[in-house]
């Protein structure tokens, strides 16, 4: 059980950090970026933060992933939610 606790939480970070790098590239590109895609990426790196300082099972990382999607594009619904996704965007 240990070993698929620490197979979910290392790949969790590996897509997460993958994400970023690939939004990164795009930007520099001139790419199109989709915002709730960033959205839920940034909410999902959340949940593996909460994760890593709670000390909770990183199996909660599982039903985590579907609900940052939704969370992520409910954030921006909000100005802003939207104000800083794009500040991240600048960054």
């Amino acid at each position: 059980m240990a070993m698929i606790r620490q197979g979910v939480f290392v790949l969790a970070i590996v897509w997460t950090l993958w994400q970023l790098v690939h939004v990164r590239r795009q930007l520099r590109r001139g790419a199109i970026v989709v915002p709730p895609l960033v959205a839920a990426t940034l909410v999902f790196a959340l949940g593996i933060i909460v994760v890593i300082v709670t000390g909770v099972s990183p199996l909660h990382l599982v039903w985590w992933f579907p609900c940052s999607f939704i969370i992520g594009l409910v954030v921006l619904v909000f100005p802003l939610g939207t104000h800083l996704l794009l500040r991240f965007l600048v960054l």
